[in-house]
């Protein structure tokens, strides 16, 4: 009779089965089970990533359209320029007249009159003088008066006169001997301005409006000592024009 407590032979090791009714294959553990498979790792993802590279792509974009619309905007008024070649008007100081001078005490009577004659030299471009004043200045002596506003059509002439009048108006004593100094030398010396806000037009195209600065500097008035009027000296005289 065989010893109960003695493993039997003869008879195979019972073999190990999944659940799913398949063989295991061998394993070197002792753990009966195969291991399970690994599993892929999940990318991280930003939700931010995409909009930062929309914001930068837009950003780049609107400002490579900016300077597009700058050059081309650049390229449209340099050729404007190149045709239509706007210039300045000249003022040519024509005739300056003085009556019924008197400086004497701390005051100074007289009336002055100017004439200009104002040439738009420009051939396809008009000028508008929309605000224009002019102005006569002698030493701290200054009287100023504003005059009509005008349109000079492309190459024409235009005559602009002022009227100045000083009726006692107080200044210092050292002005009242200058002027009294320069009449017994026989001449007395003038600045005459005119200041306009201007406008150049050619059809529909309009330049932005400019304010004309127009200088003649010490413009001689011809006065003897015992004399009260006097006219101008030494003819005709362009002025200075700039903006």
């Amino acid at each position: 009779m065989q010893d109960p407590s003695r493993p039997a032979t003869g008879y195979p090791a019972p073999s190990y089965y999944h659940s799913n009714g398949g063989q295991a294959p061998p394993s070197a553990t002792a753990y009966p089970y195969s291991a399970p498979p690994p599993y892929p790792q999940n990318q991280y993802y930003n939700p931010n990533s995409s909009r930062n590279y929309f914001t930068r792509s837009f950003v780049r974009s609107f400002f490579a359209t900016l300077v597009c619309l700058f050059v081309i905007f650049g390229a449209i008024v340099f050729i404007v320029w190149l045709v239509l070649r706007p210039t300045l008007p000249d003022f040519r100081l024509e005739s300056l007249s003085l009556t019924n001078l008197s400086a004497n005490s701390q005051s100074v009577n007289g009336t002055w009159q100017v004439g200009f004659l104002v040439r738009n030299n420009n051939k396809k471009m008009s000028v508008t003088y929309q605000v224009i004043e002019s102005s006569i200045s002698y030493d701290a002596l200054f009287l100023r008066v504003q005059l009509l506003p005008f349109k000079q059509e492309t190459q024409t002439e235009t005559p602009l006169n002022a009227t100045f009048s000083a009726v006692n108006t107080p200044v210092e004593k050292k002005v009242v001997d200058a002027i009294n100094g320069d009449k017994a030398r026989g001449s007395i010396p003038f600045n005459v301005e005119v200041f306009a806000s201007t406008v150049f037009r050619s059809g529909a195209w309009r330049l932005r409006a400019r304010v004309l600065k127009v200088l003649c500097r010490r413009v001689p008035v011809r006065i003897s000592s015992n004399s009260t009027s006097g006219t101008l000296s030494g003819g005709a005289r362009e002025c200075q024009v700039w903006t």
